[in-house]
């Protein structure tokens, strides 16, 4: 060995909530810190990493505050490496600009004790999407350094290797081929520990031109208190210099030059379990992860800047605070679903803070920006004008539901009793600009009403041509009874879409000339795995669907609506011995409502499931009528082109699997199906999507299952895993889109449409397009308050393989300026024109342009100098 070619890295993998509560391992991480900052006093030439996340940090000093200064000093000396994430990610299920949220709230928080660790450090996610160099290089971080994800193409590679993103982008690789805990446990003899870890030493001979990286820690571990008798050991023992230290000592003791190229994802389980059943695992945890994302990334950030713009107050507190609650649930035993029940029942109240903050704060600015007010008092009639909005950068037409609800709900004292109008309801039926619109009883039950009998009312109508990031104005009113036609039909059309149920309960839908059939059909197999991973049993003609009832409602908005209620017989549960299900049957029930607008080119499904079984999996097939190898999906940050080849796992630790991770939607043969919080899917070779509506299991992890040949955690039971209470769902069914586009339609169609009442005297002139993408090949993925509150953030991604040139995105708000910025908000030197409010950037293939934008005045101020300069 050549001297200083041996790095010892303490530190402690820290899963926040996992087989234990968050309060309960918080209590075991004030001990691991104390010890850690004692250890730092006593011995100076130690150094410790808390894992790469630095929310740690947030959880010790809410319980030691008067430790700050001993952690901000064993930070600004170098010897306390923490950051550069909040919270230590799952890789592929939380949404691109989540991983960008985590990375800057891991940035600010870390930064303020000190400096921030500059590695990508990812130790035990199960696998990572290829476009995650961009991602570090967006923010200045390498090498890569992790364990799982890798499948046969380790052999070419090596241990340290470029890995490319799709766009270019990359980061120099380290692979801890012997796991994040290489030198974990020492033995007390330092002779005995360095015995040991000669021999890990003598197993990493692939390590060329770098470091040796022994990981000194594992799992929620107190630090060693002997490295450095052990280190001294293990020099005179090898003849390298061993040096105690970080993961950053790396930064600079890689030699890049001659190292192999890898591009792609990483999911295979070549040397280290994978663990794809967690796409799966708990349904309704990655459904309400992905309505909290929508809600901020898709509605709270961009109308809270471009609110700013026109002089509203910042709302960045608000929203900060909304995505803090979000990300602590992004952990990848969290979001995974591979915890203990109580841990998922907690993660429950972070969504719904999320969501809800998210919500109230959309409403807030909208409100005020149509005209309300700062008090947002909602006119005291049934007669109504609202604001419908649109969040995407192209014209849309679609549905909307109004919720007719007023504020304030009453009015009472001594001297008047009034409930609003709005709330009190009563009305038989509503137009919108005069037409008849469908009126509705809420399915929300927390809508406020005054009378039991009297139930919250909902109106929903079509709205065309909404301008891009834009409003318009709509007139309710109370009119004539115009009931939906109820009947037993089997079709409903609209335009160049058409539905028909069949005697199954599938669909066949027809988009122009193109048709698919068997639509929507139900797969049960049973599963005697775990939340780490199916293992199927290979019954899937075991369940049957024993009724199927059909229903149809027609509005004479246009709206129209299929519905099918199906139940299917299913095996109760595993027997005894586990290789089969038992002959006991329970009914499962399945409700598909389709529904078709005009103007809207796309199938909105809802899907209901009451799931009395246990131990199965539960999927919806979507034959595309021909053969597939290939076929698009959306992935981080990306469109990924996948085939259905069968992977050459032999030799494997954890065989591969035929599902998939996506984000949002699958295409295949012409159809588009989109499945946003339903992230595992299969396309199988004669060419059916199958999509993962639910997956119930009753143990965190077991040690006798088929597809798993080597231990995954702690095997615990359950029961919550097995989802006893359904699942509710929105799926999207749409012609695709070759040549691009089709992860805009798809966001758009996961979006809608929002409206609130509007005021007689709006800030934002209705009709006016704020914000507008020349080409709708490009995916506007963020619109968001700059971190730093100078201006705002738009970011746009290119998910083709061509070059966008010279494309143009407009602004009505007056800009001052614009700068190309990396993903930490940074100047990256990049090219950007500005002419007459339009900005004009070239986007190269799968890259992430991203732009600082500075308003020269509000839009309010500027109408106002100019009323005062004309007068």
């Amino acid at each position: 060995m050549s001297p200083a070619d041996v790095l010892l890295v303490s530190h402690t993998h820290w899963d926040r909530e996992w087989y234990r509560t968050f309060e309960a391992f918080r209590a075991r991480l004030i001990d691991t810190v104390d010890r850690v900052l004692e250890l730092l006093a006593i011995d100076p030439g130690w150094k410790f990493l808390l894992d790469g996340q630095s929310i740690v940090i947030e959880d010790y000093l809410a319980v030691r505050p008067d430790r700050r200064g001993d952690l901000e000093a064993a930070v600004r000396s170098g010897r306390l490496g923490v950051g550069p994430w909040y919270v230590q990610p799952d890789s592929l299920l939380p949404g691109g600009e989540t991983h960008v949220r985590n990375l800057l709230e891991g940035r600010r928080v870390a930064s303020a004790l000190g400096a921030v660790s500059q590695v990508a450090y990812t130790p035990d996610s199960f696998g990572h999407p290829a476009q995650l160099p961009q991602l570090f290089a967006g923010f200045g971080l390498g090498p890569f350094v992790y364990w799982r994800g890798n499948g046969n193409e380790l052999e070419r590679l090596g241990p340290i290797y470029r890995w490319c993103a799709p766009d270019g982008s990359e980061v120099l690789a380290y692979h801890l081929a012997r796991g994040y805990f290489s030198a974990a446990c020492l033995p007390d003899d330092p002779e005995v520990a360095a015995e040991g870890l000669a021999g890990v030493l003598d197993r990493m001979a692939g390590v060329q031109r770098a470091p040796k990286v022994l990981m000194n820690g594992i799992d929620h571990m107190l630090p060693d208190t002997n490295t450095a008798a052990v280190a001294a050991a293990l020099e005179a023992r090898t003849g390298a210099r061993v040096t105690r230290g970080l993961l950053d000592d790396l930064r600079d003791a890689i030699d890049p030059d001659g190292r192999e190229e890898h591009r792609g994802a990483l999911v295979g389980g070549k040397v280290a379990n994978l663990l794809p059943g967690v796409w799966s695992a708990r349904l309704g945890l990655k459904l309400a992860n992905r309505a909290a994302e929508r809600a901020l990334v898709g509605w709270a950030e961009p109308w809270t800047a471009l609110g700013r713009a026109f002089g509203l107050p910042s709302e960045q507190p608000s929203v900060r605070r909304a995505w803090r609650a979000l990300l602590e649930n992004q952990a990848h035993d969290s979001i995974c679903g591979c915890s203990q029940d109580r841990v998922h029942e907690q993660m429950a109240a972070r969504f719904d803070t999320a969501e809800e903050l998210a919500d109230q704060t959309t409403a807030r600015v909208l409100e005020r920006l149509a005209g309300l007010g700062a008090e947002r008092r909602v006119p005291w009639s049934t007669e109504l004008d609202v604001a419908v909005y649109n969040p995407s950068p192209f014209t849309r037409t679609d549905v909307v539901t109004v919720a007719l609800d007023g504020f304030p709900v009453y009015r009472i004292s001594d001297v008047t009793q009034d409930i609003h109008p709005l709330t009190f309801g009563g009305a038989e039926g509503y137009t919108a600009d005069g037409s008849p619109a469908r009126l509705s009883r809420s399915t929300d039950p927390g809508r406020a009403r005054m009378l039991n009998e009297l139930p919250a009312l909902d109106v929903e109508l079509v709205v065309a041509d909404i301008p891009p990031f834009g409003w318009r104005r709509v007139h309710l009113a109370p009119g004539p009874a115009s009931p939906e036609v109820m009947d037993d039909g089997r079709d409903i059309s609209t335009g160049s879409v058409q539905v028909l149920a069949a005697d199954d309960g599938t669909f066949t839908v027809r988009f122009g000339d193109r048709s698919y059939g068997g639509l929507g059909a139900l797969e049960d197999e049973g599963d005697r795995g775990d939340t780490y991973d199916f293992d199927p049993i290979g019954d899937t003609d075991r369940a049957r669907v024993t009724s199927v009832t059909v229903s149809r409602a027609r509005h004479e908005s246009g709206i129209e609506r299929l519905t099918v209620d199906r139940e299917l017989a299913v095996p109760a549960a595993l027997a005894a011995d586990r290789s089969e299900r038992t002959d006991g049957t329970v009914t499962v029930r399945v409700r598909t409502e389709a529904r078709v607008a005009p103007g809207v080119e796309r199938v909105d499904v809802h899907v209901e499931v009451t799931n009395p079984a246990r131990d199965h999996r539960l999927r919806l097939r979507f034959p595309t009528g021909a053969p597939v190898r290939t076929f698009r999906a959306a992935t981080t940050f990306d469109t990924a082109a996948r085939t259905t080849d069968p992977v050459d796992d032999a030799g494997w630790e954890h065989p591969a699997p035929s599902t998939f991770p996506q984000q949002g939607w699958i295409a295949a043969n012409g159809l588009r199906v989109g499945a946003p919080g339903l992230p595992e899917a299969e396309v199988t070779p004669d060419g059916v999507i199958a999509v993962t509506l639910l997956r119930a299991v009753g143990w965190l992890a077991r040690l006798d299952l088929v597809s798993r040949p080597i231990p995954a955690g702690p095997g615990l039971e359950a029961p919550g895993a097995q989802c006893p209470e359904g699942i509710h769902a929105d799926l999207t069914l749409a012609p695709a889109h070759e040549g691009g586009g089709d992860g805009a339609a798809a966001w758009a169609a996961e979006l809608g449409l929002r409206a609130v009442p509007a005021g007689a005297d709006p800030i934002l002139t209705s009709d006016t397009p704020l914000v507008t993408l020349e080409t709708r090949v490009l995916e506007l993925v963020a619109l968001k308050p700059a971190e730093d509150g100078d201006g705002m953030i738009l970011r746009v991604l290119n998910p083709t393989d061509a070059r966008i040139v010279d494309t143009a995105v407009r602004f009505a708000v007056p800009i001052a300026d614009v700068t190309s910025v990396r993903l930490d908000e940074t100047p990256d030197g990049g090219a950007v024109t500005l002419v007459e409010g339009t900005a004009r950037v070239d986007v190269g293939p799968h890259a992430l342009r991203t732009l600082r934008i500075r308003a020269r005045a509000t839009i309010r101020r500027a109408a106002d100098e100019a009323e005062r300069a004309a007068g």
